[in-house]
């Protein structure tokens, strides 16, 4: 038995081997199929537990090769691994260092293997739309400041064509989001029969969500959102309760305007909004719980695979 510890960047792979007695063992390669021919090779026979960080994007090819090969990965929140690095009061950081301290990690905590990982179309279509709403809220934000200020109209004018550029950009993604969700018509549907949730918002919340039966509750998703409450109390200051925000945050961004739009016009998020606002709660904090509650909702339907119903309780 040895812990891996794998520090990745965008060309390489540092990899920090602990073995039963103690040793280190540091090695570099690259972050390519070369690079992860020669892990699955030296690792598989020996029974290794690899636990890597989850780095958007430059960790996924090698979780994926690895995991073909039924090896042990575990993909872990940045923030877990950078509280376990103050709890030891580390206080280099290169590479090597945080290779090593995954391995160290892997030992000590023994977390749970990540799910296989697999190519997922829809997921990547709607990471894509994401950037192009930060791509057009910037775009829009420079024709403000152009429009307030003295530019010339042929800047106004070259912000403007691609502003229009990205929505079409953006509407056609949309379209090929819908065809790679097209073996899940059931499941849309059911979340469109949620008042609050369009056909757009369903697709967004499916491709982000995966398959939701892979969650053994509710409230399990909800906290993989990051939407599970946080409390923090300390002595005599005042205490007080956020979300963790330890899950993801495209989910997040997803579930916020449906939520609002479900405050309106759905009975059962609506009620439980007016409740909270009525108990002093500001309404940004009741309308994450709204966001929360619709999330639970979202769960029961897909779970159920039954349309929603108002009149239930929960």
């Amino acid at each position: 038995m040895c812990w891996v510890g794998i520090d990745v960047s965008k060309d390489y792979l540092d990899v920090c081997v602990l073995e039963e007695t103690g040793e280190l063992k540091h090695e570099r390669v690259e972050n390519n199929e070369t690079g992860f021919d020669k892990l699955s090779t030296d690792l598989k026979a020996r029974d290794a537990h690899v636990v890597v960080e989850a780095t958007g994007i430059y960790h996924e090819r090698m979780q994926q090769h690895l995991q073909a090969h039924d090896m042990c990965v575990s993909v872990m929140n940045p923030r877990q691994i950078l509280g376990y690095a103050k709890s030891l009061n580390r206080r280099n950081k290169t590479d090597a260092v945080d290779a090593a301290l995954l391995a160290q990690f892997a030992k000590e905590r023994e977390p749970e293997p990540s799910p296989r990982l697999k190519n997922d179309d829809a997921k990547a279509i709607l990471r894509e739309i994401g950037a192009l709403n930060k791509d057009m809220t910037r775009i829009k934000n420079r024709l403000s400041a152009a429009d307030s200020g003295l530019s010339h109209q042929a800047v106004k004018a070259s912000l403007q064509r691609c502003l229009t550029r990205l929505k079409e950009e953006k509407v056609a993604l949309e379209k090929a989001l819908e065809e790679a969700l097209e073996a899940q018509k059931a499941d849309l549907k059911l979340l469109e029969s949620i008042p609050g949730i369009g056909k757009l918002s369903a697709c967004y919340l499916l491709a982000e969500i995966g398959d939701p039966r892979r969650f053994q509750s509710a409230a399990k998703l909800v906290a993989w959102a990051g939407l599970n409450p946080k409390r923090h109390e300390s002595g005599t200051s005042r205490a007080y309760t956020a979300i963790s925000r330890m899950g993801s945050a495209t989910l997040r961004g997803v579930l916020y305007m449906p939520a609002l739009t479900a405050i309106r016009f759905n009975p059962r998020i609506r009620v439980f909004y007016d409740r909270l606002v009525a108990k002093g709660k500001p309404k940004m904090v009741a309308v994450v719980a709204a966001m929360a509650k619709l999330l639970r909702i979202v769960y029961g339907v897909l779970f159920s695979n039954q349309s929603f119903k108002p009149t239930l309780g929960g």
